[in-house]
């Protein structure tokens, strides 16, 4: 059977397949030193292939699937955000290990938003109508999930369990000063439409707010 005479839902298990069979995934390295909760690792997982599979329908040109593709991001994102603050709010199995579960959930799951957000900015170039309509709502999706787990990171007592996030979350302030140049680039040097240069004008006015927000909540050093 031709692809273009499958369901969206069949389609996307093909590419799906495919994608698993080529590895062409757009995924980051997992750090070997770091080993997540499976609920956390599979859902970050799903969303990098899930992303992974919108940028090539985009690309492609099969916009109508590469919407419904878009959706898949947006809810994988989301079901791996949840699961990292699910484990923000666990009892360590073992307050003495090496391995802090919260805060390397919440990074890993930081690093996915903003790869995702990146990666969605650059969706617009050349594009309007029913792309800019269907990345637009993905977007900022995944950027308002981030902000509410950023927050909540940000409420943690410092001094308390907030300890372990003042640690990590350092390591990924490069991530967000990278997104806001990014926004700042796609602005300054993509062909957009009006509509994609209104989402785009959006986004880095957020974007730029979260990167400020957490730069003065982790990034005064010692």
């Amino acid at each position: 059977m031709r692809l273009s005479k499958l369901p969206v839902v069949a389609l996307l298990g093909v590419v799906l397949a495919a994608v698993l069979a080529t590895s062409a995934v757009a995924a980051a390295p997992p750090d070997p030193d770091v080993v997540l909760p499976s609920r956390v690792q599979n859902a970050i997982n799903r969303s990098y292939l899930s992303l992974d599979i919108a940028e090539q329908l985009v690309d492609t040109g099969d916009t109508t699937k590469a919407v419904a593709a878009l959706k898949s991001v947006r809810a994988n994102v989301i079901r791996a955000n949840r699961a990292a603050v699910k484990q923000m709010n666990a009892v360590p199995a073992d307050p003495e290990a090496e391995t802090t579960p919260g805060p390397d959930s919440v990074v890993a799951v930081l690093t996915l938003e903003t790869t995702v957000i990146t990666s969605l900015a650059s969706l617009f170039d050349a594009k309007s109508g029913i792309v800019v309509d269907g990345v637009s709502p993905a977007l900022f999706a995944v950027m308002n999930t981030r902000d509410s787990l950023v927050n909540a990171v940000i409420a943690l007592d410092p001094e308390g369990a907030g300890a372990d996030y003042s640690d990590a979350m350092p390591d990924i302030l490069p991530d967000f000063d990278d997104e806001v140049a990014n926004f700042t680039e796609a602005l300054g040097d993509d062909t957009l439409s009006a509509g994609g240069k209104k989402v785009l004008t959006a986004a880095l006015a957020q974007s730029t707010k979260t990167d400020t927000k957490v730069n003065t909540a982790f990034g005064g050093g010692e």
